[in-house]
């Protein structure tokens, strides 16, 4: 596992951690790169590290990644997402460390860095490679920002500029969704779901394949468990609190995506993360009931992540088989990893099938999904055996398998030609139009 540092105004803190971690993916020859960008309270030497090796030394000895003798390569992006340790006086760190992660994504370095692991990993000359980003909490923030602005740029040919990750998910992120509604905004702009064809294409007329995003390849993915009072109490009366406090009164109307013209105060979107607001979550994973295990396993352990991963959604629907009640906990003790430490089953085992669903707002490639407890408790289970499972099944998703078993790369994507703009004056036609002032070129 390699770490990179970022200091407070967005700054690489040490070149040389990122070229000791391209050199690990350079000697590679089957890379499945996953880069994690941790949260509030937490650092290079937190807990959250080892949770996140445990989740790589985890999934390296499943059998899919041992049979093929798969390279799983952490990254660990760090930033000071702790500042005070004194308990009670840490939380007033809410919002010094929420405007770090801000600044960190809004510099050069985060994106060019996680440009070039990427890149590394998608070497030509790999026999199999996979780049999967991650954030959490705040670090959820900061991956979302980060890569936002280059999820829909274009080259002046026309052609989507491919971004060189596979996957890119968000787990509780603690990030007003001011900028998530835009991207949601901009890309049903660009896009209509057509349920024939499973995919989101463009609104201009006479528009090819080309330009259609498969409904499975959404660009980002914000999961967001049910229950997590962090980002669904705390972070409400947080910013609330911080408008009081700047004399924040005063909020213009903009418009919901997918609401055809409809406008809410943008107070709505500050004060609610993408996962809690009500205008934007547009998927939900649902259950259907309990399940047998599927023939053939090999795990001893999670068995529903080897399940995941070896078969196809096409219907989004997946397994979990253990039961949520932290047991993955144990093998972090005092902030500690032992790789050599024994790992029995639970002998609990608990599967259930899932799915995700699309139920309302804008439907475009960008999925925002309520999951259940069960699958994420709180805002620090996205380690859970449960949550790692559903994963894989992302992942699966996202690429599905061909009839030999494996994994065809997906055609690269032409940007879309701009609706005309009777189209877009259609879509915002409600409210007055603003007044322009000042030079008009």
């Amino acid at each position: 596992m390699a770490f990179i540092e970022f200091g407070d105004q967005g700054s690489a803190l040490d070149n040389s951690q990122i070229k000791a971690a391209l050199e690990v993916i350079h000697r590679a020859e089957r890379p499945v790169l996953v880069v994690y960008i941790h949260g509030w309270q937490n650092n290079a030497n937190s807990g959250d590290v080892c949770r996140f090796e445990h989740f790589l030394d985890t999934i390296s000895s499943f059998p899919e990644a041992t049979g093929r003798n798969v390279n799983v390569i952490g990254v660990y992006i760090a930033w000071r997402g702790r500042d005070l340790t004194f308990p009670g006086l840490n939380l007033l760190t809410f919002y010094s460390r929420k405007a770090v992660a801000a600044t960190v994504a809004s510099q050069v370095s985060c994106l060019a860095t996680l440009n070039e692991l990427a890149l590394a990993a998608d070497d030509p000359s790999k026999k199999l490679h996979r780049c999967i980003l991650i954030g959490h909490s705040f670090g959820g923030l900061l991956l979302g920002n980060t890569i936002s602005h280059s999820i829909l740029d274009a080259s002046g040919a026309g052609a989507r500029n491919a971004n060189p990750w596979d996957m890119a998910v968000t787990f509780n992120s603690a990030d007003s969704s001011i900028s998530t509604r835009q991207l949601m905004k901009q890309l049903d702009y660009l896009y209509r779901y057509d349920p024939t064809r499973h995919a989101y294409v463009s609104r201009s007329p006479g528009e090819g394949e080309t330009t259609a995003v498969p409904e499975n390849r959404p660009f980002i993915v914000f999961l967001q468990s049910e229950n997590d009072s962090a980002t669904g109490k705390v972070f409400p009366i947080g910013t609330e609190f911080y408008n009081i406090i700047g004399l924040r009164f005063h909020w213009q109307k903009v418009p919901v995506p997918g609401h055809h013209g409809e406008k809410v105060s943008e107070r709505e979107f500050y004060t609610h993360t993408p996962g809690n607001n009500p205008y934007l979550v547009n998927y939900h994973v649902v259950p259907l009931g309990d399940a047998s295990p599927p023939p053939g396993l090999k795990a001893t352990q999670n068995r529903a992540f080897e399940a995941n991963l070896l078969q196809n959604h096409p219907d989004y629907s997946f397994y979990t088989s253990e039961h949520n009640d932290g047991h993955e906990n144990r093998f972090c003790k005092n902030g500690n990893y032992n790789p050599d430490e024994a790992r029995p089953p639970t002998g609990r085992e608990l599967w259930r099938r899932w799915q995700f669903v699309y139920t309302v707002n804008a439907r475009v490639p960008c999925w925002i999904v309520r999951v259940p407890k069960e699958i994420i408790w709180e805002h620090g289970g996205l380690w859970s055996d449960n949550s790692v499972a559903m994963l894989a099944a992302l992942l699966r998703i996202e690429f599905p398998l061909t009839a030999e078993g494996k994994v065809t790369p997906p055609a690269l994507l032409r940007a879309p030609r701009v609706p005309d703009l009777q189209s877009r004056t259609k879509r915002d036609k409600n409210g007055p139009r603003p007044r322009v002032t000042g030079l008009v070129i």
